[in-house]
This record gives structure tokens, sequence and C-alpha cells, in this order.
């Protein structure tokens, strides 16, 4: 699968109705377009902790994937083969609920999946932002007593 860069006088693939230029590629994302699907492919930088952390998980997949197909994982394979997706949100949001996170925040989550800190803020596109930002509006406008879990 061979990509190009996203032309940066476009609209932001983010949907802010901004130009590329003066949307995302400000906060450091790395739009690429698939040379046979022209599927627009997100890129988001990551700091040292998390390269560490996912070098780390990737190679424990690799053995996982050696260990159920008898072959080494080739490009078109999946890194991560076996993830229960449901599990995973359960997981984080069980986890941020004994880490003490607010509850309007593991609300947002479990609604838009993303994890919005002051930190990452920065380089989460503007309408994503403004999704999660109205899920916690949403969660305090309910009055919700606690996060609720997923069905």
């Amino acid at each position: 699968m061979g990509t190009k860069p996203f032309p940066r006088n476009e609209r932001c693939p983010c949907g802010s109705g901004e130009k590329y230029k003066r949307c995302c590629f400000q906060k450091g994302f790395a739009y690429q377009l698939d040379d046979e699907t022209g599927d627009v492919i997100r890129a988001v930088p990551l700091n040292h902790e998390a390269r560490t952390e996912l070098k780390a998980a990737m190679a424990v997949q690799r053995d996982k994937f050696i260990a159920r197909f008898g072959r080494e994982p080739g490009p078109d394979d999946p890194i991560f083969f076996d993830l229960d997706e449901d599990q995973l949100r359960e997981d984080t949001a069980d986890a941020m609920r004994a880490a003490g996170i607010s509850p309007a925040l593991i609300y947002a989550y479990e609604e838009t999946g993303l994890i919005v800190t002051q930190e990452n803020r920065s380089l989460i596109p503007d309408v994503e932002l403004r999704e999660f930002d109205a899920k916690v509006r949403e969660y305090h406008d309910l009055g919700i007593g606690e996060s609720p879990k997923r069905a």
C-alpha cells in the first residue's frame, strides 16, 4: 500500500471546513492519502512514553500472532489481531474510575472514544474536541450522578 501526503490546500479531513494547512497541519497531524483506495489516513504524533509502550505491546502481539498462526506477521496483517474493542473500552473506563478521573470525562470518553487531556488537547482536531466537550456538558446538563457503564 502506497501513500502520498494530503494536499495542504484541500479542506481538512477533520471536517472543520478549514484548509488543512490552517487546521490540523498546524497541530502536527500528518494526513496521508492511500494511493489505491483514496482513503485518508491520520498519523498522530506520540510522545516518548507512548512510543515505548506501543513497541512493547507490538512485541507481545507479534509473539501471540506467531503462536496462533505459526508464521511471522506480514505487512497486511493487523498488529492487534485479537483485540476486543468493547472489552478494551470497558477496561479503560474502569481504570479511569479507579484513578479518580472526573465522571464527566469518563462519560465523554465512553460516548466518543476520546481521552482528552490538557497535554493532548492541541493534538485533537477541533471537530472531535467540540464533540467531546459537548458530551462533558451533556453529562452536567443531565445531572448524572455516576458515569454509566455501557451496555
